[in-house]
C-alpha cells in the first residue's frame, strides 16, 4: 500500500463507533486479561503502521464506552526518508481522532553507534525509554504496542533457528513490567487489514517491512509460506506453542524464586556470591537460571549472554581450580573461589540513552491594562493544565500563599512567558540572600522527579526567571518598600 498522506483522507467520524465488527469480541477477550480499571490512561506507541493504527482504532473503541482515556506517543527514529511524513500522519490521525499526542525525533542511527548497539536493539531500547517518559509525563498507568499473532510466530521462529531455551522461545510476553500490554498478540495481520479496509481507516506502509536483508522479513515473506503448505495453521500452532512456554516458563522461573533465599546468596550493588555446593545440588535447568538470575541482579543486559557463556560456568569454573577465570561479555568477572562462586561488575551499569521528550509550550502572557484587582485577567492555558490571574496594584503588594506570587512591576523586562525548564537555567531563590542557584540543583533539593521537570511551569520574563510555579519565587524582582507597581500572579489546576 502507498503511503496515505493523512490530511486528504480523514478518519472515522469522531464519536467512536460501537463494539461491533469481526474483530470486537476476540478484542474484547484479549483485552481482558489485563487488569485494566474505569478511568485508567493508557499510551498507545503509533508507528503509522497498519498494526498500531489498528490498535489505536479499536482502543478508541473499548475506551470510550469504559473512561480510559488515550494519548499516542511517536517515536521519530530518523531511520529512513519517509519518517517525518509518518510523524505527520500520526499527529493528524491523532488530531481527527482527538486524541492527545507526543512525538520526539532522535538520531537514533547516531545514538545506537555511540552505545554500541545494532540499530534493531538500539530503536527497542529508546523506543521502550521513550514510552516510559511520556507515561511518567502524562500520569498514565499503561504502555499498549501493537504486536500482533504473525510478530509472535516470527519472533518464535528467529529464536528457533539462533537457539534458544524455553524462556526465549516463549517469545513476545503479553504484558511486561505490570505495565506495558499486547492486546494484539492473538490477532493476525490478516485480520487487522480486513478490520482497516472494513472501517476504511489510512495507514502507513514501512517499505523496510519488504526487504530481505532483515531475518524477520526473510521469515515473514519466506519461512512462513513454504511452512503453510505443510500447515495452513502454522500461525495459530506456534502461537499455542508460545503460550505453553510461556506458563511452563512462568513456573519454573517462581520455584526458582522460592529456592534462592534457602541458597545463600550474598548479593551488592556491584557482585553477587554464590555457595557452589547448593548451586551444584540444583538440577541442570534451575543452574542455567540461578546464574542467569545473578547476572541480572547486576544489570547484565542477558542478550549478550549466550548458551555457551553459561555452559563454561557450569562446567569449567564451577568445577575447577580456585581462582581460575574466563573472559566475559559486558566487563563481567566471573571467579571461582574455594567454596565460592562470585560475578562481579568490572564497570558500572550501562546508563540509559539519554531521552528527554518534547517539552510544553512556552506561551506569552497578556498583562492588565489598569490598576486594581477588578481589572485583572485571567489566562487558561490548557497544554500546562494551569490558570493564571494577574492584577497590577498600586504600591507594595505582598502575597501570603505558595499558590500567589506578587512582583516589583517596574523591575521585569516584558514580555512575560510560562515555559519549561532549560539546561543552565538558574535564579535566585528568594530567602537565599541574593545566591543564585542552578534549576536543576532546585528541583534535586525539592525532589522534582526528572520525568516532571518539563511539565512544570516557569513565569519567566526575557532576562530571567521569576517564579518557578508553585515553589519558590525569584529573589531580584521581589516586592520591597520602594515598590511603586506590584504585579500579583494567581496560580490555579486547570481540570479540563
Amino acid at each position: 500500500m502507498e503511503p496515505v498522506d493523512f490530511r486528504s483522507s480523514p478518519p472515522a467520524p469522531l464519536a467512536p463507533p460501537p463494539e461491533k465488527g469481526p474483530l470486537a469480541k476476540a478484542f474484547r477477550e484479549s483485552i481482558g486479561q489485563f487488569p485494566l480499571k474505569p478511568g485508567d490512561k493508557m499510551v498507545v506507541a503509533v508507528s503509522g503502521g497498519a498494526d498500531s493504527v489498528c490498535l489505536l482504532h479499536l482502543l478508541r473503541k473499548w475506551g470510550a464506552a469504559r473512561a480510559v482515556s488515550l494519548h499516542v506517543a511517536h517515536l521519530n527514529h530518523s531511520f529512513r526518508p519517509e519518517a517525518d511524513q509518518e510523524a505527520r500522519f500520526v499527529e493528524n490521525l491523532s488530531s481527527g481522532w482527538e486524541i492527545p499526542f507526543t512525538s520526539l525525533k532522535l538520531p537514533v542511527p547516531q545514538l545506537c553507534k555511540e552505545k554500541g548497539l545494532s540499530k534493531q536493539e538500539g530503536a527497542r531500547v529508546i523506543r521502550y525509554q521513550f514510552l516510559k517518559e511520556v507515561a511518567q509525563s502524562v500520569g498514565a498507568r499503561w504502555m499498549a504496542l501493537g504486536h500482533t499473532a504473525d510478530d509472535q510466530a516470527e519472533t518464535f521462529l528467529m529464536r528457533t533457528l539462533r537457539g534458544a531455551g524455553a524462556q526465549g522461545l516463549s517469545a513476545i510476553p503479553p504484558m511486561r513490567e505490570g505495565c506495558i500490554i499486547r492486546p494484539l498478540l492473538k490477532i493476525t495481520r490478516q485480520e487487522i487489514l480486513s478490520e482497516l479496509s472494513r472501517e476504511d481507516i489510512p495507514f502507513m506502509e514501512d517499505p523496510s517491512n519488504l526487504q530481505p536483508v532483515y531475518l524477520r522479513n526473510r521469515i515473514r515473506h519466506e519461512l512462513l509460506p513454504m511452512l503453510e503448505r505443510y500447515n495452513p495453521q502454522i500461525k495459530e500452532a506456534l502461537c499455542r506453542e508460545t503460550a505453553l512456554l510461556q506458563d511452563e516458563n512462568d513456573f519454573i522461573h517462581q520455584h526458582l524464586l522460592s529456592l534462592i533465599p534457602g541458597l545463600n546468596i550474598r548479593t551488592t550493588e556491584r557482585s553477587v556470591l554464590f555457595d557452589v555446593a547448593p548451586l551444584q545440588s540444583l538440577h541442570p535447568a534451575l543452574q542455567r537460571r540461578l546464574l542467569r538470575w545473578g547476572m541480572a541482579q547486576l544489570g547484565i543486559e542477558l542478550k549478550g549472554i549466550g548458551f555457551k557463556h553459561i555452559e563454561t560456568i557450569r562446567s569449567k569454573i564451577i568445577p575447577g581450580p580456585t581462582g581460575k577465570r574466563y573472559p566475559f561479555p559486558h566487563s563481567l568477572k566471573i571467579e571461582k573461589k574455594y567454596s565460592t562462586l562470585l560475578f562481579e561488575r568490572a564497570d558500572k551499569a550501562a546508563n540509559p540513552i539519554p531521552i528527554r521528550c518534547p517539552a510544553l509550550p512556552s506561551v506569552e502572557i497578556p498583562l492588565p491594562e489598569r490598576e486594581g484587582a477588578a481589572s485583572g485577567i485571567a489566562v487558561e492555558l490548557p497544554p500546562w493544565k494551569l490558570k493564571l490571574t494577574l492584577s497590577l496594584h498600586s504600591g507594595p503588594y505582598p502575597s501570603f500563599s505558595p499558590c500567589m506570587a506578587s512582583f516589583d512591576f517596574d523591575r521585569i523586562l516584558l514580555p512575560l512567558f510560562i515555559r519549561s525548564w532549560q539546561p543552565g537555567d538558574y535564579f535566585m531563590p528568594s530567602g537565599m540572600e541574593g545566591r543564585r542557584k542552578k534549576l536543576q540543583d532546585f528541583f534535586v533539593d525539592t525532589k522534582i522527579a526528572k520525568s516532571e521537570r518539563d511539565q512544570r511551569p516557569l513565569l519567566a520574563c526575557s532576562r530571567e526567571i521569576l517564579w518557578v510555579v508553585g515553589l519558590r519565587a525569584d529573589d531580584r524582582s521581589r516586592i520591597n518598600k520602594k515598590t511603586k507597581r506590584t504585579l500579583r500572579v494567581e496560580a490555579q489546576h486547570l481540570s479540563h
